[in-house]
């Protein structure tokens, strides 16, 4: 999860959603109301970073200097009810220069509920739960380094900076 400047823990509620049955996304007037709400938190604390917050939806951009790397994130635990599944997922697009490099539309991006599981489980659940995210497909192992990855990494996140690439699925 992302510090975001400005915000307290305690005011970042968190949403549940509503058992769901007929889930329709915000039409276009609902849409173009939410995005004129948008809202820019600038750096303001030595730890938080810069991000906007539209929909309850967090995305920061920063520069990191300890890797030497732009940093994009997105924090979905504030995320509107209305943009939230049945399942708990967000349909989720990111796009980096016109190009698709996770898609959630049609299947949603979890709202970190596998790092829930795995941050309340004991040793012995903690492997039931990753055994079961990589069978699912929510997580992949990296061949190099057998780090556990997220679904949409393209690379191993590891944080020796393996940075192996996601091997294709076997057909």
């Amino acid at each position: 999860m992302v510090l975001v400047s400005g915000m307290r823990e305690s005011e970042r509620t968190r949403r549940t959603c509503d058992d769901q049955v007929d889930y329709a996304f915000p039409d276009k007037q609902e849409c173009d109301q939410v995005n004129s709400g948008a809202v820019f938190h600038p750096k303001v604390e030595s730890e938080g970073v810069p991000c906007v917050e539209v929909g309850g939806v967090l995305v920061a951009a920063y520069l990191d200097e300890s890797d030497g790397a732009v940093h994009v994130s997105v924090d979905l635990e504030a995320t509107d009810g209305r943009l939230v599944r049945s399942d708990g997922t967000v349909p989720l697009c990111v796009e980096v220069e016109g190009t698709v490099v996770a898609d959630g539309r049609y299947r949603g991006i979890s709202r970190c509920v596998l790092s829930e599981l795995l941050d309340a489980a004991d040793e012995h659940q903690d492997q039931t739960i990753r055994d079961t995210a990589l069978a699912v497909g929510v997580l992949w192992r990296c061949p190099a380094c057998w780090w556990d990855n997220p679904r949409e990494a393209l690379h191993c996140q590891a944080a020796d900076s393996c940075r192996t690439r996601r091997p294709r699925p076997r057909s």
